[in-house]
């Protein structure tokens, strides 16, 4: 639709607005005056004609310009053909219809039937729509949502700036020893807690380890990261088994170890064997012989409980230490470790050591609770037996051994015995040890008592007391270091009393009275002197008729007098013997306290 055409309608349209006015008997002043909305300037908006009442009058088709209320409208009045063009209107309203509100809600609701002056009047037909192409409707809007204000995310409450923590104080000895070592920037680092008082003394601990003051002064430190033996203390659960430190780990040893001395033992480190305790009497002996610069050197495993009768032992690099409750600890090493450890140690039949190595320039010794062990330079330790031979060493002998290395002891356990035991002891590095033991016969009566002379042969009574040997005799020398005699068949030892040859060897083609002939004796069937030993019984001072031909010799039987021993006893001693040792003989009572 053109422009002017548009306004021709509007004009019209609002002329008839103005007569519908009139014949109701009431008009707003604006249209009294023929004014016209601007199209323009008036919303597109349909009117709702169910709005709640506005002030404006123009704003409500439902609401009259006077006091009074408007009347409802006839539910069944046609729709505006102009508000819905595919409506056709249908009858008369049966009641005086209202003015007109379409006349200022919209331009574009303007009604297009007049209503007469008479309310029965049918009123007149609306002219036809125009068919020309108009603009169209503007779709109602929808009606906006109220926009909701977005929720304000809360700002967070700020958490209260924390107060700085005061540093933990570090003083007295703890501070110097802390200090000295380089402070929070050294070995310990910072304090992790105030010092702590214990029953001995205070205590502090750090980042790096814990230094320790017990009332002397002075504080120590015990690494828990650093160095060699405080992290095997602390591992240890600190002060439960050694106690605090009453040192600082000195890493001055040989090889570069390290040691650290606590209240109840030692901490030794080496780069062969790490950290190892050492403490108690094993660490008492340990320290005594000089720590890891003494004989033992370096700890190789820690202490090992648990042995025969509850002893402990601890090996080191130069031996072992064995302790017992009642023996103590005592150093094994060396050949004599090696034949200790061969007859299974405290297990064996020697038991634990009682006393540390004598050695001299070629030979050591040692005691153990039954026996000993000795080695020499080109041999092997040797083990002896605890015999009769230890009363020579604590003075429970009767007799002495004057400047003997070796002793026989024979012995019967009384008075008119013939059979008895025989004891080869040899004195090493001034001890006297076992060589070996057996059995032998002496007298067939037995022994007289000391001081009594055994008499003649006949009485067969062996003498008591202690004699040296310094000869030897036999059919064949075995090798031996006492002058040794080759017996022919003229070889006599004199038995005749008031004789020059009595107690003495000499030589005769005649066997005389009480004289022996020793080759016979050699070479019978018994051979009993094939190998013999004198004893040096009544002699080099000769008493007449107190008794001859004393000897040690062959063929284990009761005798005349002499000792008899197995064959292989004689010869071994024999070759082992040297002038001036000793035979010691009698009753055991007799000999020993």
């Amino acid at each position: 639709m053109s422009a002017l055409r548009l306004r021709r309608t509007v004009s019209t349209l609002s002329v008839g607005a103005l007569l519908v006015g009139l014949i109701a008997g009431g008009m707003a002043p604006a249209m009294a005056e023929g004014t016209v909305p601007d199209p323009s300037a008036t919303s597109t908006a349909t009117a709702d004609p169910t709005a709640s009442p506005s002030s404006d009058p123009t704003a409500d088709p439902t609401t009259s310009p006077t006091a009074e209320p408007t009347p409802t409208s006839d539910p069944t009045l046609a729709p505006d053909p102009v508000t819905d063009p595919t409506t056709t209107p249908t009858s008369s309203p049966t009641t005086d219809p209202a003015p007109a509100p379409s006349a200022t809600a919209s331009p574009t609701t303007v009604p297009t039937t007049i209503p007469t002056t008479s309310p029965t009047t049918t009123p007149t037909t609306p002219a036809p729509t125009p068919t020309a192409t108009t603009s169209p409707t503007p779709s109602p809007s929808p009606t906006p949502k109220p926009t909701v204000a977005p929720t304000p995310t809360p700002t967070p409450t700020p958490k209260p700036t924390p107060k700085p923590v005061p540093p933990v104080p570090v003083t007295g000895a703890i501070a110097v020893t802390w200090s000295a070592l380089g402070g929070a920037k050294g070995v310990l680092g910072a304090p992790r807690a105030a010092a702590v008082r214990f029953a001995t003394g205070v205590r502090q601990d750090f980042t790096g380890g814990r230094v320790v003051a017990l009332g002397t002064g002075r504080a120590w430190a015990v690494f828990s990261r650093a160095g060699h033996t405080g992290p095997a203390w602390f591992a240890l659960g600190a002060d439960r088994v050694l106690g605090y430190p009453t040192s600082n780990e000195a890493c001055d040893l040989p090889a570069g170890g390290c040691s650290q001395q606590f209240e109840h033992g030692r901490i030794v480190w080496s780069s062969a064997a790490g950290a190892r305790v050492v403490r108690g009497a094993i660490g008492a002996l340990f320290a005594a012989t000089g720590g890891p610069r003494g004989v033992l050197h370096y700890p190789n495993s820690g202490e090992t409980c648990g042995q025969v009768g509850g002893g402990c032992y601890q090996q080191f690099q130069g031996g072992r230490v064995y302790w017992s409750a009642t023996t103590g600890a005592r150093i094994v090493r060396g050949a004599i470790l090696i034949s200790y450890l061969w007859l299974t140690g405290p297990g064996s039949w020697l038991g634990y050591p009682v006393a540390g190595e004598k050695c001299a320039v070629s030979a050591c010794l040692q005691r153990f609770a039954h026996g000993q062990l000795s080695w020499s330079a080109g041999s092997v330790a040797t083990a002896h037996e605890t015999s009769e031979c230890q009363n020579l060493n604590n003075g429970r002998s009767r007799y002495s051994t004057g400047t003997a290395g070796r002793v026989l002891l024979a012995f019967t356990a009384g008075y008119q015995q013939s059979h008895a035991t025989a004891v080869y002891c040899r004195k090493i590095l001034g001890t006297w040890v076992t060589d070996w033991r057996t059995d032998a016969y002496v007298g067939s009566h037995g022994f007289k008592p000391p001081g009594v002379p055994s008499g003649p042969t006949r009485y067969e009574f062996s003498p008591t007391g202690s004699f040296t040997v310094n000869e030897a005799f036999g059919l064949g020398n075995p090798g031996t270091k006492l002058s040794y005699r080759l017996l022919d068949p003229q070889s006599r030892w004199g038995g005749n009393p008031g004789t020059v040859t009595y107690n003495r060897y000499h030589e005769s083609d005649a066997w005389v009275g009480w004289d022996e002939n020793m080759w016979y004796f050699a070479t019978r069937p018994t051979h009993d002197y094939r190998q013999g030993v004198v004893i040096d019984y009544n002699r080099p001072t000769i008493v007449q008729d107190a008794g001859f031909a004393i000897f040690l010799h062959e063929n284990k039987v009761p005798t005349a007098g002499c000792i008899s021993l197995d064959d292989w006893a004689v010869v071994d001693y024999i070759r082992k013997s040297s002038p001036g040792d000793r035979i010691i003989m009698g009753v055991s009572s007799a000999l020993f306290r």
